[in-house]
């Protein structure tokens, strides 16, 4: 079977990206779309290494080696052990992905589609594949959309209950709140401080140097990049539909978040489903 370079290439530049984006999912973790798109890239150029003919043991580590310099421009270093969690679980969803495609060989026979070398290669023009998956991107999009305009923004009350005490607070649902607590997985409540001054931990409120309890969650927005403390309170309660809810989240909180804001906090969305 002939295989062409920039079919090789292309394709595995998506693949790679859709593996990162896998990670990032699994593992809680938001990463910029530029460094996401030049792993990708390395990705795609690495899958070269699918025309090198070696044993098993061999292309295995190359594989591996090559797995954790793409996660590496992707997320960086950090530290030994996340580092080496973000490539485990690249080189397990990569190995899933190969896995489907020598499942379709198999059983179609057919030569549209296989994999080498952790690879995967599909027998179709590079042109094809790029309107292909501008036209799936495109109905994604559209279907992203039409739900996110289903989660349109709007207020609720939100009632927090910590230490005996208790604060209401107004705040907003939003679709584009993404913030987890990556070792919990929890959805994060990012607060204004003021509005919850009654419920803070001890050392939030600058009582105690005991930081028990707190977690240290990096946060992007529009403006930049930050690291909130957030706190697990004994309760929160949302009314909806006449009813409340109790949520499992984090309450993260911010000096000047939402100053000159109608609200009080931002909540996902999906939270209140």
């Amino acid at each position: 079977m002939t295989v062409y370079i920039d079919v090789l290439i292309v394709m595995n530049t998506y693949i790679s990206y859709f593996t990162l984006r896998a990670v990032c999912r699994l593992l809680h973790t938001e990463v910029r779309f530029q460094r996401l798109a030049a792993a990708s890239v390395i990705g795609g150029i690495t899958s070269l290494a699918a025309v090198i003919d070696t044993e098993i043991p061999v292309s295995l580590l190359l594989k591996s080696a090559l797995t954790a310099f793409i996660v590496l421009t992707a997320f960086g270093f950090g530290n030994f052990r996340l580092f080496a969690v973000r490539s485990f679980v690249s080189i397990a969803v990569g190995m899933l992905i190969c896995g489907a495609a020598v499942l379709i060989h198999e059983f179609t026979g057919s030569d549209f589609i296989f994999s080498a070398n952790g690879y995967v290669y599909l027998n179709i023009s590079a042109l094809v594949l790029v309107i292909s998956s501008a036209v799936i991107y495109g109905v994604l999009t559209l279907l992203r959309r039409i739900f996110d305009s289903a989660d349109a923004a709007a207020h609720v009350t939100l009632t927090i209950e910590n230490l005996g005490n208790s604060a209401e607070i107004s705040a907003l649902s939003d679709s584009g709140n993404f913030l987890r607590d990556f070792l919990t997985g929890r959805p994060v409540i990012i607060c204004r401080k003021d509005a919850v001054k009654r419920v803070l931990p001890p050392y939030l409120r600058g009582e105690t140097r005991d930081i028990a309890g707190i977690r240290l969650i990096p946060m992007r927005t529009a403006s930049g990049s930050a690291v909130v403390a957030a706190f697990r309170p004994e309760r929160i309660t949302v009314r909806l539909h006449d009813a409340d809810k109790q949520l499992d989240a984090l309450v993260a909180v911010s000096e000047d978040a939402f100053v000159n804001e109608s609200f009080d906090a931002v909540v996902s969305s999906k939270l209140l489903k």
